[in-house]
């Protein structure tokens, strides 16, 4: 007798992804609506890993352009005088990596530590490229300092981000916010890009009608 499977929802995300930042509530309804009918896995992209560029002027007000798009369009706060240090690199990697440490640590977690670094950075400008920030952010949820940076240094996350981040474009996926279907080890896009819930949940509704045809349980 074939064992009953449940449906896995991956949302392929970046915490310095503005768009994905738009996303925020759209994920926040899905998870209320489908977490008791599929298992929701986090998994990061790679917007910017091992970027070295300086945060100019005319880079600035390029990634501020894309902000006030991003605004615009969900309606989710920014703070456009976006006041980074002079050693600001837009580096993605170390807030990804921060997501891998949560996820592994403490998975019920990572939800709500994704939406503290979008917010961090997006809202209360604050530098998420620091690994001292990300610790200080994984704390109300329940890791110490020590326990957040021994695993964020660890040779073994270190690996397992820069091959989440190979495993995301195996999968097809150059850009975020997108949510993949999982079955069998192979993954298939549902959406790509940002869209609201009235656009997002026929889509889901009607993957989850076509699993259940497949001995899924929802």
């Amino acid at each position: 007798m074939t064992t009953p499977r449940t449906p896995t929802l991956v949302y392929v995300t970046d915490p310095m992804c503005s768009w994905c930042w738009g996303f925020d509530p759209v994920m926040k309804m899905v998870r209320q609506r489908y977490e008791h009918r599929l298992v929701l896995e986090v998994r990061v992209g790679g917007l910017r890993p091992g970027n070295t560029e300086r945060f100019d002027d005319q880079r600035k007000n390029y990634i501020l352009s894309h902000w006030r798009a991003v605004h615009e369009r969900t309606g989710q706060p920014f703070n456009f005088a976006c006041h980074m240090g002079s050693d600001f690199t837009y580096d993605t990697e170390p807030a990804a990596r921060a997501i891998v440490v949560m996820r592994t640590l403490l998975p019920d977690r990572v939800f709500p530590y994704l939406h503290n670094i979008h917010e961090a950075f997006y809202v209360k400008n604050v530098d998420v490229t620091k690994e001292a920030v990300l610790a200080e952010l994984a704390q109300p949820h329940g890791l110490t300092n020590e326990q957040f940076l021994e695993s964020f240094r660890s040779a073994t996350v270190k690996k397992a981000v820069w091959s989440e981040f190979d495993q995301v474009r195996a999968w097809g996926v150059n850009g975020f916010p997108t949510l993949l279907a999982k079955q069998d080890g192979e993954a298939t896009m549902l959406t790509h890009g940002y869209q609201s819930i009235d656009v997002l949940a026929p889509v889901i509704e009607t993957w989850l009608n076509a699993t259940a045809t497949q001995g899924y349980v929802h």
